[in-house]
């Protein structure tokens, strides 16, 4: 008898040059994007707040809390994505870092050991080509 479960599968990345640069192109355009969503935000709000404030004051200030929510979260996602682009600034060539985590299947059968086929496997990638498979 044997079964089929999954077991957590890391995928690293030899940081290069151009892997650097790529990670740092697309975590400044996210930056940008959130910076013009809170831009966009600051305007509607202002408009939709002044339009409800005249006929439904009730309304506008439930409406204006709810928009300071959104507009908190999307501070926090680009406060995330500015962390993590200093983080990437400050990679040296040649080390590892984690790009993703898989859940992989594994086959067990009876008498095997556990640990072994539980275990986490890493799969290293350098420029897009994977160079080692790690059991």
């Amino acid at each position: 008898m044997s079964l089929i479960v999954k077991r957590p599968v890391i995928l690293k990345t030899i940081v290069t040059e151009k892997f650097k640069q790529e990670l740092i192109q697309q975590l400044s355009e996210a930056i940008k994007q959130i910076e013009v969503k809170l831009e966009q935000m600051e305007f509607q709000m202002r408009r939709t707040i002044a339009e409800l404030e005249k006929t439904d004051p009730k309304r506008a200030r439930l409406v204006k809390e709810e928009l300071m929510a959104e507009k908190r979260r999307q501070e926090q996602i680009k406060l995330s994505l500015q962390r993590k682009l200093e983080e990437v600034e400050k990679l040296e060539i040649g080390s590892e870092f984690i790009t993703g985590t898989y859940d992989a299947p594994v086959k067990i059968e009876v008498g095997d050991d556990i640990r072994q086929k539980l275990s986490q496997a890493e799969i290293i990638v350098k420029d897009g080509i994977v160079i080692s498979i790690k059991e």
